[in-house]
């Protein structure tokens, strides 16, 4: 390519109508979302970003546990008449 190649200015030109220029809106976005990222976070900032996956967590298990023991059938009543004890070679039998 040589320097009166008009190319790249031809390129920039079709692609001016292309450009984003961001309104005020997404402006004010922007610098919350760099300002926020260069301050440092507070000590319970800290606390709760460790601590929300955490109990999240524990709390999805705990719904888990309760959901399969509600669901689960009751254990039919065991009747002690066919128990039998072996003790020493003797055998007992409770009736």
């Amino acid at each position: 390519m040589s320097e009166n190649d008009p190319f790249f200015e031809r390129l920039r030109a079709d692609a001016r109508p292309l450009r984003y220029e961001p309104d005020e809106f997404a402006l004010a976005r922007i610098r919350a979302n760099i300002r926020a990222r260069l301050e440092r976070p507070t000590v319970a900032q800290l606390l709760a970003a460790w601590f929300r996956p955490v109990l999240a967590t524990v709390a999805l298990l705990a719904s888990i546990a309760v959901f399969t023991l509600t669901s689960q059938e009751p254990a039919e009543e065991s009747t002690f008449a066919e128990l039998e004890i072996v003790m020493a070679g003797d055998t007992y039998r409770v009736e």
